[in-house]
């Protein structure tokens, strides 16, 4: 086991990486225990599909909003500083509110909050990547999505809590345990982290100037971005699967329960298979496709993606194993796409503007983003069925758009054992 090329590159980190991986599991418990109920606990303090919706939508304008003056924030305090203030104001304190949240507003309120993760999700990518080896990009990556799914095997807490407390007590527990566990993860890593040398660079660069100064050179930025006909496929393929994930996260859960009737508490364990497929998926299968670049796993991934959708709408009421199923195959998707989604996009950003090319794409994602989460909250208040009619016609979108993507890619000169 030890000699896994994955188990072997954990063993090997080092410095930063070390200390943003290792850390991981203190913020991917917590969220893993409270987020199947997430939407489950705003219905059940009376909102609708459509609040709901509205919800997700506020933390998109914020995320924009954040994503924005992210690259120069992080520039002006320095990536380890911008992660541990943000880390606190975007997860502690939201974390706090959704445990006392009472109506709508306080949702609101939380979802203002929790956007401004954006800005510690730029700094702490950088301190992630910025002093790691370029090779070890896809296994860091994969330990990141992995240290997820680890931590996913608590969530049976969450069932049992759910199961003899109902929804909302449940889920007033698990948001404080969340704020604990989150602050003493945020401590830690800025207590074992260092500064990097790009962003030692920066912070000299910076001195003196005000982060809107900084930010007075974002219209280059933003022509590099346009400019590059690769970094525009990396724009298109992360909006995309930001909107999908959105639509999955905050309506799979009110289909499930709503209208496939599969009782509250299976929802803390679908996780649990879901993980496991993309563990062993990641242990198993991962290192054998770089032999087939970029494009066709991701496109097997779209396609399972398709298909997954059409088993979760076709699922007859009251069957589980049909739900299984799409849990299933969506996590087969799952470990497709998202390494290689995260992957391109880290390699196609220029080193020397990193945080502010990284704000300015996030920026333009989550902008696209906004009106989708009203909008599929107002199709699933027609009818639930009709969000994930909408997440396949996204796909079909991002199949096309990968299948033609190769000369793109090429001209580029990426990394090409990344693309096929």
């Amino acid at each position: 086991m030890k000699n896994h090329p994955l188990i072997k590159s954990l063993l090997t980190l080092r410095g930063n990486p070390r200390a943003c991986v290792y850390t991981e599991p203190l913020w991917g418990i917590p969220h893993s225990l409270y987020q199947p109920f997430a939407a489950l606990y705003m219905a059940s303090l009376l909102l609708t599909d459509s609040q709901i919706g509205i919800v997700a939508s506020t933390s998109m304008f914020f995320q924009a909003i954040s994503a924005l003056i992210s690259g120069a924030v992080t520039d002006k305090l320095g990536r380890k500083r911008t992660t541990f203030i943000f880390d606190i104001i975007s997860w502690s304190i939201p974390c706090l509110i959704w445990a006392f949240s009472q109506n709508f507003w306080w949702f609101m309120v939380a979802s203002a909050f929790n956007g401004l993760y954006q800005i510690t999700s730029n700094s702490w990518t950088c301190l992630l990547i910025e002093d790691a080896e370029k090779s070890a990009m896809v296994s860091i990556f994969s330990f990141i999505h992995m240290s997820g799914q680890l931590a996913v095997i608590f969530a049976p807490l969450s069932g049992i809590l759910v199961n003899n407390l109902t929804v909302v007590p449940a889920m007033r527990i698990l948001y404080s345990f969340s704020f604990l566990s989150m602050t003493a993860k945020f401590i830690i890593l800025y207590f074992y982290s260092n500064e990097t040398q790009i962003g030692k660079v920066r912070l000299e660069e910076t001195h003196g100037f005000s982060v809107f100064k900084i930010m007075s050179g974002y219209g280059e930025i933003f022509r590099r971005v346009f400019s590059s006909s690769a970094m525009i496929l990396s724009l298109a393929v992360t909006t995309i699967f930001t909107i999908t994930s959105m639509i999955t996260a905050n309506f799979s859960g009110l289909y499930i329960t709503g209208n496939l009737m599969i009782p509250q508490h299976f929802l803390a364990y679908f996780p649990i298979l879901r993980s496991a497929v993309i563990i062993i998926f990641m242990f198993g299968i991962q290192s054998k496709l770089d032999n087939f670049g970029f494009r066709y796993p991701m496109l097997a991934g779209i396609f399972i993606y398709i298909i997954s959708h059409i088993v979760l709408i076709i699922s007859p009421k009251e069957n589980l194993p049909v739900t299984m199923l799409y849990i299933f195959l969506e996590a087969c998707a799952y470990s497709l796409v998202m390494p290689r989604r995260d992957s391109l996009t880290a390699l196609l950003i220029d080193p020397d503007e990193r945080a502010r090319i990284f704000s300015i794409m996030t920026v333009l994602n989550l902008s696209i983003n906004i009106p989708f989460g009203y909008l599929a909250g107002w199709l699933s208040d027609i009818d639930r069925r009709l969000a994930f009619f909408a997440n396949i016609f996204i796909f079909v979108i991002a199949f096309i758009l990968i299948a033609r993507s190769k000369k793109l890619l090429n001209k580029e000169n990426i990394n090409k054992s990344m693309i096929n």
